[in-house]
């Protein structure tokens, strides 16, 4: 029995549609704020691929004093290797830096050339920690007078500032989330009521209708389903719409903002964007198909419970 009322409740809400254009302005509408909504998620979700970037790698340059005997400085290099909250310890010759310049930066490696300008690097180790938090152990372990005879000491206070600044960052990365979160919120409230708008003037419209088939005595569900439906398709297929858009945006994004693509100042936050991204957005629109029909019944109950109202009376 109730089967058969979702199917022609159903039918009914398709008939409606095709009657009547009124629809294809809230249509409009909800497509406008559901492309908001997707943009926002996808603002949010940037914003924690931030975040995760900015805890997850922390790279140090250690400048190696020239004078340093080799013998130390591979010691060091071992030390390093072995600390629980370092990631990864490189050796880097001051060759393999001028190499490195030539092809990220090939407009400087030609200035040393024209000027003749000698290999200005020094020998370097790159040191990546775990997280943000291991910042302070670091600097203690750096502190040591031991190391310092390999390490030029005023890289303590360029950690300390690196540290800082990346805390900034999150901060930044932080307000960034719950600013999206805010207009998340506001978007499904805007969307909320442009649904009660739509069954609202769409109860006023067929408010005859409604009259006729409650004085015949069809209960509240039975007059309800048609108006759920019709928002629940309209929903639906602004949801597709806006899936579609924001996947051709995240396609051609990396074109559009050359800083993203391979090799790009930005790419390193793109990557890990990526897996976060891939698994965040499907999951997001499966929630929002199934939210659909339940805020298309609350906005429908609070647009239509007037003419249900007066059609009582």
């Amino acid at each position: 029995m109730h089967l058969i009322v979702f199917r022609l409740s159903f039918r009914r809400a398709l008939l409606s549609l095709r009657r009547e254009g009124g629809w294809r302005t809230s249509f409009g509408s909800l497509l406008g704020i559901c492309m908001l909504f997707q943009f926002l998620l996808l603002g949010l979700l940037a914003a924690a691929a931030m975040r995760s970037l900015l805890l997850s790698n922390s790279d140090l340059k250690l400048e190696i004093r020239s004078e340093a005997p080799r013998g130390e400085v591979q010691q060091f290099l071992t030390t390093l290797q072995q600390l629980p909250y370092v990631e990864r310890a490189v050796y880097i010759t001051r060759e393999q830096a001028l190499a490195r310049i030539k092809t990220e930066d090939p407009s400087l490696a030609a200035f040393f050339e024209k000027f003749q300008v000698d290999n200005p690097f020094p020998d370097t180790i790159g040191v990546t920690l775990l997280s943000l938090a291991d910042y302070p152990a670091f600097s203690t372990f750096l502190s040591d007078t031991h190391w310092q005879q390999l390490v030029d000491p005023s890289l303590l206070s360029t950690i300390t500032h690196q540290e800082e600044r990346v805390r900034e960052l999150l901060r930044v990365a932080n307000g960034g989330q719950n600013l999206a979160t805010i207009l998340l919120l506001l978007a499904c409230g805007i969307l909320l009521s442009t649904v009660i708008e739509f069954t609202r003037r769409n109860a006023l419209s067929r408010s005859a209708e409604v009259l006729v088939e409650r004085l015949m005595g069809a209960d509240n569900p039975l007059l309800v389903l048609p108006f759920i439906w019709e928002a629940t398709l309209l929903l639906w297929g602004s949801i597709v719409m806006s899936a579609i858009v924001l996947s051709l945006f995240l396609l051609i994004l990396p074109t559009l903002v050359p800083a993203l693509s391979s090799g790009g100042a930005l790419a390193s936050l793109y990557l890990t964007a990526v897996p976060i991204v891939s698994f965040a957005l499907p999951v997001s629109l499966i929630l929002e198909f199934l939210c659909a029909p339940l805020l298309a019944l609350f906005g429908v109950w609070l647009g239509i419970r007037p003419s249900l109202r007066e059609a009582s009376l």
